[in-house]
This record gives structure tokens, sequence and C-alpha cells, in this order.
């Protein structure tokens, strides 16, 4: 009874949020059959845009140095603009999503927000996103930006990107010299150098990768698409019920021989601590190893290179990494639109965001051009010395793709990026997911990868089969 209380007590704050930062809302009815079906659009009448004014800023970049370079580029914008304060609330990428959503939905003022990928196309067609095509061709349009890095719906922008992660294969180049191998290009250059690299006796492994965990799900991903596959088509067709898939999860598998013991536990940081500690020759991940590397195994930095990950087996294997761009939309409903657009422009342009990105340089990668190149000579010990990785994740950006947020990027052996997730996906590509479960009965439980795939793929009809029952005006999305 206390928790429904709790509850009610918070639908009423919302809907009383909501009642505060609109304009009496314009009532549409349409008339059907011996009914009548009342629809209520709200079509708030924006503020004055003078005198004190309050917008939401809310983020999920919550670490210290995130939150004070984003205070500091505040209180620039609020020098120039003493009238306009921005109200900045974190909170988790884990509750981002639902937390938006519930204020959307209730015709609330959410402010300036990042964008939950899995969310965007929904809100947008639910007309919950304010465009941003002004703003857009402000910044510079497409003569700036990474193509795929912005969201769109048909000719309208709905969100802007500020950062994505790159992520590639580390490598050590005194190992590798050592046993006379040059950097891989392939599947098979990969696996021969792991198995000479590896050496049990002296504690070093061929390559750092995840096992069973989430991070293993999207790793694996970055593989399938390289095969020419996918989970599904654009229009949502399972298409990892086929053997190419199996002939991919199988030569995962046979990589995973030469990795560290104990990595099946491994999830997102282990495989650069595996790395940093001399434990593995190679390792995938983003920039972050890289600066962790600068922090805890500066020994290393002379020693250490970065190439794209090498996992073709056909001479036309598109190349695809892993990545998802962190975008920020603001709510149609925002009672000050234009201020609102314009502390987003100030925020997501010139040396602002520059210095936002550099918090955590080489892993926040830049949208933009103009901010790359400022990043590429940006006065750091790391720029200076590592140049050349940072203009590696730059060159990059344009192949990111994510299992959850872009459903069916590779058809056949071409990669566009969709900019649609599976609306299904989530029992899918979650933490502790179908395709994480598949990786455990593998790994841990030692099942024959052909069983394993079997039952997933058998899971992922049904989620997708209850999915559409429960949602039969669902039509995919058009390209």
């Amino acid at each position: 009874m206390k928790r429904m209380l709790v509850f009610l007590a918070l639908v009423a704050l919302l809907l009383a949020v909501a009642a505060c930062s609109q304009a009496t809302p314009e009532v549409v009815e349409k008339v059907v059959t011996q009914e009548v079906v009342k629809e209520v659009v709200v079509t708030p009448t924006p503020g004055p845009e003078t005198g004190p004014r309050t917008i939401t800023f809310f983020t999920t970049e919550a670490d210290p140095p995130q939150l004070d370079i984003l205070a500091e580029i505040i209180d620039e914008y609020h020098e120039k603009n003493p009238d306009v304060f921005i109200d900045v609330v974190t909170g988790t990428p884990a509750t981002r999503g639902q937390r938006i959503s519930t204020l959307l939905a209730a015709g609330a003022d959410a402010g300036i927000f990042e964008i939950e990928a899995s969310f965007a196309r929904e809100w947008a067609d639910a007309g919950y996103l304010m465009p941003l095509n002004d703003v857009f061709e402000a910044i510079g349009g497409d003569d700036e930006y990474v193509p795929g890095s912005y969201f769109q719906v048909d000719d309208t922008v709905y969100a802007l990107p500020y950062a994505t992660s790159v992520y590639g294969l580390w490598y050590r180049t005194d190992l590798f010299q050592e046993a006379g191998l040059e950097p891989p290009k392939n599947y098979e250059e990969v696996m021969a150098a792991a198995k000479a690299l590896t050496d049990p006796g002296k504690g070093v492994y061929g390559i750092s990768i995840p096992g069973s965990t989430n991070a293993s799900v999207n790793f694996f991903s970055t593989f399938l698409w390289q095969q020419c596959m996918d989970y599904y088509t654009p229009q949502g067709e399972l298409i990892f019920d086929k053997p190419e898939a199996l002939d991919a999860i199988k030569k995962w598998v046979a990589l995973t021989q030469y990795a560290p013991p104990g990595f099946e536990n491994y999830s997102w940081g282990d495989q650069i601590t595996a790395f940093i500690t001399g434990k593995a020759a190679m390792s995938v991940y983003a920039g972050r190893l890289g600066v962790r590397m600068q922090d805890q195994a500066p020994q290393l930095e002379d020693k250490t290179n970065i190439v794209r990950l090498p996992w073709a087996t056909r001479p036309d294997s598109p190349y695809v990494t892993y990545g998802s761009w962190s975008r920020i939309a603001i709510s149609a409903n925002s009672k000050y639109p234009n201020t609102a657009k314009d502390f987003l422009q100030f925020l997501l342009s010139g040396d602002r965001l520059a210095r936002y990105d550099a918090t955590v340089i080489g892993h926040m990668v830049p949208p933009t051009k103009s901010v790359a190149k400022m990043l590429e000579n940006w006065d750091s010990d790391y720029a200076k010395n590592h140049a050349d990785w940072i203009n590696f994740f730059n060159e990059n950006a344009a192949y990111t793709n994510h299992p959850a947020n872009n459903m069916g990027s590779v058809e056949g052996c071409t990669f566009k990026k969709k900019d649609y997730g599976p609306p299904w996906g989530g029992p899918i590509f979650s933490k502790g997911g179908i395709i994480d479960q598949m990786f455990q009965q593998i790994y841990v439980g030692g099942a024959d990868p052909e069983v394993a795939w079997q039952d997933a793929v058998a899971q992922m009809k049904q989620v997708q089969d209850e999915w559409l029952a429960a949602h039969p005006d669902w039509t995919p999305p058009q390209y």
C-alpha cells in the first residue's frame, strides 16, 4: 500500500509539473461510430524569452571532470545571458530512458536531455522532440558532422551528438616485433598472432576479450557484422538463425582459447587491466585503454599501437566497429525553445565541445571535423604523445554501430547505418539477455556452440513474436 501511495504521488507530481510547464491544451476530437474518442494534444504557448529563465539539462556524464567543465561552460553562457539559468540534473544510463519517457508522456517540459537511442524513433514519431535543423545547420551541417552521428527522421534532425567511442585492436608492438609478426589485417592473422604470443609459463596470453558478459555481446557483434551478417534485416526479419551466424560464433569462440584465465567473467574494464598489466598481447577497446595506460602503465606507451578490428574473413567484408553516438535533444514542450536551442548550439560548438570531450580525450570522440582537429592538437601530454591514436578514433567514428540501436545496418556485405533499433531488443541484447546467456552456456556451462545458438534463436523468435502480438499496429521503418 505504501508503494502504491508513493507511485500515485509521483504520478500526481509529474502531472502537476506538466500542467505548470504548458499552456491550456488544445482538445482535438475524433468521432468514431457511436463513440467519441478524445485526444489531448499539447500545444504550449512559449513563455516570453526575456527575463529570468531556467532550463533543465539532464545528463548521465557525471564524472567530476566532466561536471566541472560543464559548469564552466554554463557559467560562460550565463555571463553572456545573465537572465538564463541552466539547472543540471544527473542520472544513470540504466534509468535514463524510462525517466525521460515518463516526463514526455506526461506532457512535461523535459528541458534539454541526453536521448535514449532505443526510444529515439518512438519519441520522434510521438512528437516529443523539438526539430533542430536550424541548430544543425548553424554548427555546420553535413560539412561538419560525421555521417550517421546525428539523429534524423526523414528530413528532420531531432538530436545532435556530442561524442562517441570507437573500438579498435590494441597490440604490443614489442611482442609482435620479437615474434616477427606484422599487425593483423584479418581473422586468420589475429588467430595466428594470438597463438604465437600465448605463453602461459610467462603469464602472457594472445588476446584479452570478454567471455560471457554484456561487453562480449557488443564485441562479438563487431565480428558478426564483419562476416557480412547481422541479427535482423532493416525491416525486422530475424537472420541470426542462418548458418553464417553459427559460423561466426564458432570462430569467435575459437579465438578465446588464447584469452587469459578468467576471461569468461571479464567485463568492460577487465580487458584493459589485462592489457596494461602485461597479461595480454592484444585487447579490444576504445580510447579509455590509452588513457588508463598513460596513468597506470606509462612504460607501455611506446610499445603499444592500435589498428582497426581485423575480423574480416573474406575480401568484401565490410568494416564495422562498435560504438554508439551520445546525443542531446530538446523537449518539444520546452517553455523557452529559442533559449534552449541557443544554449545547445553554444555547448556543441567551438572550443566548448572540445573542452568537454577532452575530459576523456581519445575516448570521447567528437562528431564534428573542426573539434576533432582541435583535439588532435590539444594542449595535453596525451595529445602531444598520441595524436596518431586520436586521429585513428576520429577517422573511424563513421563506422560505429550498435546491436540494440541500429537494426539491419549490414545487408549482404554493405554497411549503411540504420538509426532504428529492434523495439523488442531489450531482452535480447541487454545485460543478462539472450545473447549474453548464449555465451554463458558456452563458456561457463560448457555447451556446444550450435546447441547454445539454437536455444538463443528460439528465444529470440519467441521474444519478437510476443512483442509483435502486443503491438499489432507496428510497421517497420522505411529507408
